[in-house]
């Protein structure tokens, strides 16, 4: 504990000449320029939008100052839709030769009609995000991959059908003092719902903290850092029922594991490594546990897989360590990536966020249940507005996964991430006639042509019964065989 205090105290006071260094005022266009692309390269994308908006503010109708602002926003989780106004003015002059990180480049790159329409669609504008990539598709050359321009129109027209059919979802904020005015994410819930560890960023470093819920609300927060030799690269991803036992993943450039914790008398344990079935020379992002503790679900970047990262399970054998890693198999890992696997308490359902499947674009929370022959059934999308045209991840779900935590971004707020329970209600359903729906649940239909690599998706709403197709051109006529 000395030690480590010791490490902190030093670290602040050198983290503070930094930011003494980083706050002299810098008034030359041309430095300015050169500081934010610098911090942009290293990915410090805050700090780059310092410098940016400064040159913008100095030049409001320079179109690649405008981008340069533009493309950041859209860097930083949560504030993608900021960058719209700078891409519209971006947008007004453009070149397809344009010249990166030249600091006398007056015009934004052709990609900034691409990028405006991935800023339209993380806010909801669905129609404009689709005119948009048609604008920037017209002009298109050959310098830039069409699949990645396909695919989010692809998701563009998903989203239309996923947000027409919405869940009926409440959203509950947890209390101070779990939630902070700064980020707040990674909340793991142990068995009985009464014990939360989650990740709050600080200033120097990111906390891992520990809350009891009681009569009287939340606890103030431990922070169990120096307990688990945690630097501030530790996040949680499972806290075992019993609240004994907390995963997590060490991310260190080159290669993220996964480690384990255990609750003693008083402390938790300094975290060590899962074994070599786990843990590859390739990325590990999360595990978590079944209800009794004997099933590990984790995500893998390994060889072998459907795609990047895959859903990988494991079980724990005679002496407490992990067995040889299985994977899902294609119906629930794809192409894309996979993150984020929790299993509901009874076993049943399989909650992840994907890439890939039917989804709103980038990440969209599925569950996929366990059929009576012992295999997954076709993931569901969870549905909006749980899943939004933004990244979604970690849901953590408590009981049937009916309700569950996640962290998500108020745009009425300081823009920054906060800890939601979330609860899917009842919907009624009332059926002509009383007639029952033709099928007893959703499922989504698959069509693909190998030849052109075309691809429809069919969606089945058991409680409209009816059925969406993700092209809005095509129109589904059911036969009914009279």
């Amino acid at each position: 504990m000395k030690g480590y205090a010791l490490n902190l105290v030093i670290l602040t006071v050198l983290l503070l000449s930094n930011h003494t260094l980083f706050a002299q005022a810098v008034t030359d266009p041309e430095e300015l320029f050169s500081e934010g692309e610098y911090f942009f390269l290293s990915e410090e994308f805050e700090e780059a939008l310092y410098y940016y908006l400064q040159l913008v503010e100095a030049f409001p109708g320079h179109a690649n100052f405008n981008w340069k602002v533009g493309n950041t926003y859209l860097q930083i989780p949560g504030q993608e839709f900021l960058a719209i106004p700078y891409l519209e003015k971006a947008i007004t002059k453009t070149s397809i030769k344009y010249k990166k990180r030249k600091f006398k480049e007056k015009n934004a790159p052709h990609e900034a009609w691409f990028r405006l329409g991935n800023a339209y669609r993380h806010n909801n504008e669905l129609d404009k995000a689709l005119e948009t990539y048609e604008i920037f598709l017209k002009d298109y050359e050959g310098n830039y991959n069409l699949r990645i321009v396909e695919t989010e129109i692809a998701s563009c027209n998903r989203a239309k059908i996923i947000r027409d059919d919405p869940v009926n979802a409440s959203f509950t904020k947890v209390p101070s003092p779990v939630n902070s005015s700064s980020d707040n994410t990674h909340a793991v819930i142990s068995g009985d719902g009464n014990t939360m560890i989650f990740v709050t960023e600080l200033k120097f470093y990111d906390a891992i903290h520990l809350s009891k819920k009681t009569d009287g609300g939340w606890t103030p927060p431990d922070v169990l850092n120096p307990q688990v030799g945690s630097d501030g690269d530790f996040y949680p991803t499972a806290l075992s029922s019993d609240g004994k036992e907390l995963y997590m993943v060490r991310r260190v450039e080159g290669n993220n594991d996964l480690y384990v914790s255990t609750l003693g008398e008083s402390f938790w344990s300094k975290a060590i490594p899962l074994n070599s079935n786990i843990n590859t020379r390739a990325h590990e992002t999360h595990a978590s546990l079944s209800n009794d503790g004997y099933t590990l679900f984790f995500t893998s970047a390994r060889r072998g897989g459907n795609g990047n990262l895959d859903i990988y399970r494991s079980e724990r054998k005679p002496g407490g360590d992990w067995g040889e890693a299985v994977n899902l198999g294609p119906l629930i890992n794809t192409p894309e990536d996979e993150d984020a696997p929790f299993l509901t308490a009874d076993g049943k359902r399989l909650i992840f966020c994907s890439k890939g499947h039917f989804n709103m674009g980038g990440y969209d929370i599925f569950y996929s249940d366990l059929a009576s022959n012992g295999n997954w059934t076709d993931p569901v999308n969870i549905g909006y507005p749980i899943n939004t045209t933004g990244d979604d991840l970690f849901f953590h779900p408590i009981g049937n996964g009916l309700q569950g935590y996640m962290s998500k971004v108020d745009r009425d707020g300081p823009l920054t991430y906060d800890i939601y329970h979330v609860e899917i209600l009842d919907r009624e359903v009332i059926h002509p006639d009383n007639d029952l729906p033709v099928f007893n649940r959703d499922f989504i239909i698959k069509l693909y042509r190998p030849e052109t690599g075309d691809t429809l998706f069919l969606h089945y709403n058991k409680a409209q019964d009816v059925i969406k197709s993700s092209d809005p051109s095509y129109r589904i006529i059911v036969d009914e065989g009279k």
